[in-house]
C-alpha cells in the first residue's frame, strides 16, 4: 500500500444561541413567525433554532457538501472550490465537508457530538491502494447543538504517482452509530 501522510483540521463556527429542544418543526417555525410579527426578533431567532434542532434530530446523518477546495477554509461557507479535480503530482488535497444530522448528547452543562472520518484511496477499477480508519477523530463540545459545522480534510498525496484515483471518506457519528460516505474522483498529473 502507498504511504500517505494525513493532516486534519476541524473548524467550528463561533456562534451561540438558546438551547434547542425537540419538537415539531412546522409548529416551532409557526411560533417563530408569530414572534416576528410581534417584533420580537431574539425570541423568533431562538424559536427558529429550536425548529432547526428538531429538523436536525429527524434527518439522517449525511454530508451536505463535499468537494475539493484550493485552500483551507477558515469558516463555515467560506471556501474557494477548485475549477476541476486535476492536481499536479506532489499535491495535498483539501476537501471541504459539511456533516449534517449529527447526534448531540447532554454532557455536563452543555452537549457533545463526535464523529470519525476514515479514508480509502482506490484506482478507477476499485483496487484499494491505501486506507486509514479514524483518519480524523473529532469531539465537539458546546453549550447547545451547532448546525454550521464543517471540516477541511487535508490528505497529502505527494507519494502517489500520476494517474486517476477515487478518494472515499467514511464519516461515522459516534453517538448515533450511523455512517455516511462521499467519494471524490481526481487526477494527479
Amino acid at each position: 500500500m502507498l504511504r500517505i501522510v494525513r493532516i486534519i483540521t476541524l473548524s467550528l463556527p463561533l456562534v451561540s444561541a438558546a438551547a434547542a429542544h425537540a419538537g415539531d418543526v412546522a409548529k416551532l417555525a409557526e411560533e417563530a413567525e408569530a414572534l416576528i410579527t410581534k417584533g420580537d426578533g431574539p425570541a423568533a431567532y431562538d424559536k427558529m433554532r429550536q425548529s432547526l434542532a428538531a429538523a436536525s434530530d429527524s434527518i439522517p446523518f449525511d454530508i451536505r457538501k463535499a468537494f475539493f477546495v484550493s485552500e483551507k477554509p477558515l469558516m463555515f461557507g467560506s471556501y474557494d472550490r477548485v475549477g476541476n479535480n486535476e492536481f499536479p503530482k506532489g499535491s495535498s488535497l483539501i476537501t471541504y465537508a459539511e456533516p449534517i444530522g449529527l447526534a448531540w448528547v447532554p454532557d455536563g452543562s452543555g452537549v457533545t457530538s463526535a464523529f470519525t472520518v476514515d479514508f480509502e484511496l482506490r484506482n478507477p477499477a476499485g483496487e484499494l491502494l491505501a486506507e486509514q480508519k479514524a483518519f480524523g477523530n473529532f469531539r465537539i463540545e458546546s453549550r447547545e447543538p451547532l448546525f454550521e459545522i464543517f471540516t477541511p480534510l487535508t490528505l497529502d498525496v505527494s507519494a502517489v504517482p500520476a494517474g486517476d484515483y477515487v478518494l472515499k471518506y467514511v464519516f461515522s457519528d459516534t453517538n448515533s452509530k450511523k455512517t455516511t460516505s462521499v467519494e471524490q474522483r481526481f487526477k494527479l498529473k
